[in-house]
C-alpha cells in the first residue's frame, strides 16, 4: 500500500471515529507525574489523539520518592538538586507540542506532598501551584450534575490540595486514580504502591472526603497489561513523527533492558473513556479511612485496550 493510500485510509478511519464522537465526548483533566516513567506519556497521548476526548488540561505532578535521596540517578536524571515536577512539566509541554496541541493548558503542579512526612491534619501545610489553581477554577465552572473528570496518574497531591483549599468544589468533581493494591476476594487494601507512597497524606484526603466521587484503579488488576518492546518500537518507527520518536526514546531512557512494560496509566485513561473495557464495582474504603463506598475497577480487558491505543494512534498520526 502506498503512503498516499495509507494516509487516505487513516483519514477515513479518523473521520469515522470523529463522526461517532459528537454524542459521547468525554472531557477531563489529566494529572500526571510524566517524568517518572514512560506509561504516563502513552496515556496522555492516547487521550490527546482521541476525537471523542476533550483534554481540558494536563497538570504536572511530582514523583518525590525516597530513592531520589539514596541514588545518584533516576532513569536519565541526576538526582542531585532534582525538581521532579519541573521534569514532568517540561515533558508535558514537549508532548503537547509534538501532537500540535500546545493550546491545551498545562500548568505546573505542586513540588512537594501535602502536609508532612508524619501525616496531615487540619492546619498542616497545603502546597500551592498554578496547577492546583487551575483544577479549582475548572471545577468551579461545573456542577454536581455536570462533574469535572480528573484522572490522576501520579500522586494525589494536586487534587487533594485543591480539595483542602476550596472544599466547595467537592460536589463538582469526579476523581479517578491509579494506585494502591486491592484483593477483590478478601476486600483487603494495600497502599504499598508507587503513586500511593509518593503522597500517602493526599491519598488519605481522597479516601476521607465523604462526598467525593472517587474511583480507584488498583495496580493489582493491571499487571498483565504489557506492551512488547520490539512490537512497540516497530510500530512507532513506521510513524516517522516527533511524538513517535519521543515515545520510542522512552524505552531507552526508562527501560532499556526490559522486553515488556506494564501500561498502568494507559489502563486508567482507557477505563474512563471506554467503560466497557473495565469492570467497575462498588467497594468500601480502607478500614483506617472514613468508611464509605467508592468505585473500584476490578478487571480490565488488556487486549481491547492495546488495540484501541494503536487504532487511535495510527488514525491520528497517519492523518497528520
Amino acid at each position: 500500500m502506498s503512503r498516499l493510500n495509507r494516509k487516505i485510509g487513516g483519514f477515513l478511519v479518523f473521520v469515522l471515529i470523529l463522526n461517532s464522537a459528537f454524542s459521547q465526548k468525554t472531557s477531563l483533566i489529566i494529572d500526571a507525574d510524566t517524568g517518572n516513567e514512560m506509561d504516563d506519556l502513552y496515556a496522555i497521548t492516547r487521550a490527546l489523539v482521541d476525537p471523542k476526548v476533550e483534554v481540558i488540561g494536563v497538570v504536572s505532578a511530582h514523583f518525590n520518592n525516597p530513592m531520589l535521596v539514596t541514588d545518584s540517578m533516576w532513569h536519565t536524571f541526576k538526582t542531585k538538586g532534582i525538581n521532579t515536577v519541573k521534569i514532568s512539566q517540561q515533558l508535558n509541554a514537549q508532548l503537547l507540542k509534538s501532537l500540535g496541541k500546545e493550546e491545551i493548558p498545562h500548568p505546573q503542579g505542586a513540588e512537594k506532598m501535602i502536609g508532612y512526612t508524619w501525616g496531615y491534619y487540619q492546619g498542616a501545610q497545603v502546597p500551592t501551584s498554578e496547577g492546583i489553581d487551575f483544577i479549582i477554577s475548572e471545577a468551579k465552572k461545573r456542577s454536581p450534575e455536570n462533574k469535572l473528570n480528573i484522572c490522576i496518574l501520579g500522586p494525589a497531591t494536586n487534587v487533594a490540595a485543591a480539595i483542602e483549599t476550596a472544599p466547595e468544589i467537592i460536589p463538582n468533581i469526579k476523581v479517578y486514580m491509579l494506585g494502591t493494591r486491592y484483593n477483590a476476594v478478601t476486600a483487603v487494601w494495600n497502599k504499598n504502591s508507587f503513586n500511593a507512597r509518593n503522597d500517602l497524606n493526599a491519598l488519605d484526603v481522597l479516601f476521607n472526603t465523604k462526598n467525593l466521587d472517587l474511583t480507584m484503579l488498583p495496580i493489582s488488576f493491571v499487571d498483565n497489561f504489557k506492551f512488547d518492546r520490539d512490537e512497540t518500537l516497530q510500530k512507532l518507527k513506521a510513524k516517522k513523527n516527533t511524538n513517535a520518536q519521543i515515545l520510542a526514546q522512552l524505552w531507552t531512557d526508562v527501560a532499556e533492558n526490559r522486553g515488556k512494560w506494564i501500561m498502568w496509566d494507559l489502563a486508567l485513561i482507557e477505563a474512563v473513556v471506554n467503560p466497557n473495557m473495565a469492570r467497575l464495582e462498588k467497594r468500601t474504603t480502607p478500614p483506617e479511612n472514613t468508611q464509605r463506598t467508592i468505585g473500584v475497577y476490578t478487571k480490565i480487558d488488556e487486549k481491547a485496550m492495546e488495540d484501541k491505543f494503536w487504532e487511535l494512534y495510527t488514525a491520528y498520526t497517519d492523518f497528520r
